[in-house]
């Protein structure tokens, strides 16, 4: 699911509390960046899902590769969802990538929350973890000490890890003490760092 929101003014994302998007992107299996799977008499694995960052690969099975899925999207002004772990069924083993969230504030944007778009873990044994999804931040100020994040999910022991997803913030004053972070899940491979882009409203590039 996507969510967007934009204030005239300040807005607030208190200590304890959040927007979340995670596990809402694209379900197990499906998307532009999921993640390939095998199924067979020697048993099931899928690969983990891409976004920012490949998904990482899951076990190898017999003489099949289990690959990771794919980046895409725009570095700069990132609107997609995250895409779903492989999964042999849907909506399957595999985790489904994470949300979309697009915020405007004109005043100062204070996160002493979270706000997160995170893939999902995989659902059961083997299967690949969903990626990371989109944060996009337009605002006056960013402040606060909380969390933004748009990290890959977990493969499952044979399953390939999520990519991390895509953050960019648009600011004039910048002075988020923070976390942000946009890493991959952990699995068989682990997958890959997603992007985060940071301009300063007065920059040319």
């Amino acid at each position: 699911a996507s969510q967007s929101l934009t204030v005239s003014g300040n807005a607030t994302v208190q200590a304890g509390g959040g927007i979340i998007a995670d596990r809402t992107g694209y379900a197990a299996g499906s998307g532009t960046g999921a993640g390939a799977y095998y199924s067979g008499s020697s048993g099931y694995v899928g690969g983990g899902a891409g976004y920012g960052g490949y998904g990482g690969p899951g076990a190898p099975v017999s003489q099949y590769s289990t690959y990771g899925g794919n980046i895409y999207g725009a570095l700069a002004a990132p609107t997609d969802l995250g895409s779903g772990g492989g999964s042999y069924y849907s909506p399957g083993i595999g985790g489904a990538g994470g949300g979309a969230i697009r915020l405007t504030v004109t005043g100062v944007l204070q996160v002493d929350g979270r706000i997160s778009a995170a893939g999902g873990g995989a659902m059961s044994a083997s299967g690949g973890g969903g990626s990371g999804g989109s944060i996009y931040l337009t605002v006056g100020t960013l402040a606060g000490s909380g969390v933004i994040s748009a990290n890959g999910g977990m493969g499952s022991f044979q399953g390939g890890g999520g990519g991390g997803g895509r953050i960019a913030v648009l600011y004039s004053v910048y002075d988020f003490s923070g976390l942000v972070s946009a890493y991959g899940g952990g699995g068989y491979n682990i997958g890959g760092a997603g992007t985060i882009y940071t301009k300063a409203n007065n920059q040319q590039w």
